[in-house]
């Protein structure tokens, strides 16, 4: 489809003089910056002088269901709103320092029954989301000033939610499937809300949860040992600041979005490093080395950009987790297959030892088969599942990772056939890239 795009507009008279830098800058093109056509494909310029669509991965937009362009990596509203790094306002961060509550106060004590597990499918499964979205987008849908109002998120939850409510930002609800929500915008992009605050929910713990009047909220996490994890989310539950309180006090700032970092410019960014290899590594030595190469950037990142902006998440190369596989259409890791995971658990829970602050983004991917609201949930759903093993089985600490489903938008093998290569989860080391870290 985008093939047949760029040559309408090469039929209409397009020259490769004509090819601009995605970017807006003066050609030649920074190495981690595309060509693209006027109207918006990337291209590349073939030995004979003519044009040829580049892969995938250098394109802006994908052709979506109808033929439409959706915008994709960075050139989407999420990755450009993130790149700017507005500094967030929400009543929970202005709180933060009061010893009183401020909002409405919840507090949960959290037994086996009301805990996730890594073996457990969620409540809603995919295939009844699916047909509930079906049902919902074909009644008359609530007006945008109700549906804009996210205030109440925090203590509704996302199940309230319906599939066609706009929320703020201009987001459409396209699919709930109960533990989060998937929301189209303008550019017809795709967006995942969900509960960052999904890792921290172990039996034994107890959550205490301020929500305030704009729909921000402070949650406490007290541990068994008096340990605490401290998170301030937004009004969509996006992680604005985390902080882990050893039990002797000790403060640890692991996340923080109102950290001031310089807007993100991608031309001005390093080169991506060359993946080391095609496989994933099968030692725990090749892993341990792995997951030690440092970025080579000299600047910070907020959690954001580093979740948005595909160039900045690159900065940092991904390590594939070979050992776990899923069944079509679930996000359930068995005890067997947790089992795989030794090697992984015990080198990120040993370098979390070294050094308090590691932060690492648990990924979710899919291959092409089916639709691209259906592979963003399953994605992001299989990402937490690996958190959730890595946490129950080996001690990881959850509030050292974050995780983030990407669907079917990054193949490592571009084909839209079922391939098991793509249906993969994979692991970046990112506390070189934050700067709350710095």
């Amino acid at each position: 489809m985008l093939s047949a795009r760029l040559q309408q507009e090469i039929d209409a008279g397009l020259t490769a003089d004509q090819l601009t830098c995605s970017d807006g800058s003066a050609r030649p093109c920074a190495d981690n910056v595309a060509l693209v056509s006027p109207k918006g494909i990337s291209a590349e310029v073939a030995e004979d002088g003519s044009l040829i669509v580049a892969p995938i991965s250098k394109q802006q937009y994908t052709v979506g269901e109808g033929g439409k362009l959706q915008a994709r990596g960075s050139n989407t509203e999420a990755a450009k709103e993130a790149a700017e790094a507005t500094a967030p306002d929400a009543e929970a961060l202005k709180q933060a320092g009061n010893a009183q509550p401020q909002g409405e106060v919840v507090t949960e004590n959290l037994a086996e029954s009301n805990v996730r597990s890594s073996s457990e499918d969620f409540e809603t499964q995919l295939a009844d989301a699916i047909r509930k979205a079906a049902d919902q987008s074909a009644q008359p849908k609530e007006s945008s000033e109700r549906g804009s109002d996210l205030a109440k998120l925090a203590i509704a939850g996302l199940g309230a939610l319906a599939v066609g409510q706009m929320l703020n930002g201009n987001r459409q609800v396209a699919l709930n499937t109960g533990d989060r929500v998937i929301v189209t915008r303008e550019d017809g992009s795709q967006q995942v809300l969900k509960d960052d605050n999904t890792l921290l929910r172990q039996a034994g713990n107890e959550v205490r949860t301020e929500n305030f009047s704009d729909g921000s909220s402070r949650t406490v996490v007290t541990r068994p040992d008096g340990s605490q994890v401290i998170t301030i989310r937004a009004a969509d539950l996006t992680v604005l600041r985390r902080v882990h309180v050893a039990p002797n006090g000790t403060e640890t700032l692991l996340i923080d979005e109102s950290v001031d970092v310089p807007p993100v410019r991608i031309s001005e960014l390093p080169p991506a490093p060359r993946p080391q290899s095609n496989t994933a590594p099968t030692s725990e030595a090749a892993l341990r080395e792995a997951l030690a190469r440092e970025a080579a950037v000299s600047r910070g990142f907020t959690l954001s950009q580093i979740r948005s902006i595909p160039e900045v998440r690159n900065l940092v190369a991904p390590v594939d987790i070979s050992a776990i596989t899923f069944e079509t259409g679930s996000a359930a890791i068995q005890p067997d297959q947790a089992k795989q995971l030794a090697t992984l658990g015990q080198v990120l829970q040993e370098k979390i030892r070294a050094n308090p602050r590691e932060m690492f983004l648990i990924e979710g991917h899919t291959d092409a088969v089916g639709s691209a609201t259906y592979n963003l949930a399953l994605s992001d759903r299989r990402a937490e599942s690996v958190a959730l093993a890595l946490s129950e089985y080996f001690g990881v600490p959850p509030e050292n990772m974050v995780v983030q489903g990407y669907g079917e938008e990054y193949l490592k093998i571009e084909t839209q056939a079922a391939e098991r290569q793509n249906r993969r989860a994979s692991v970046r080391r990112i506390t070189d890239l934050l700067a709350s870290s710095r």
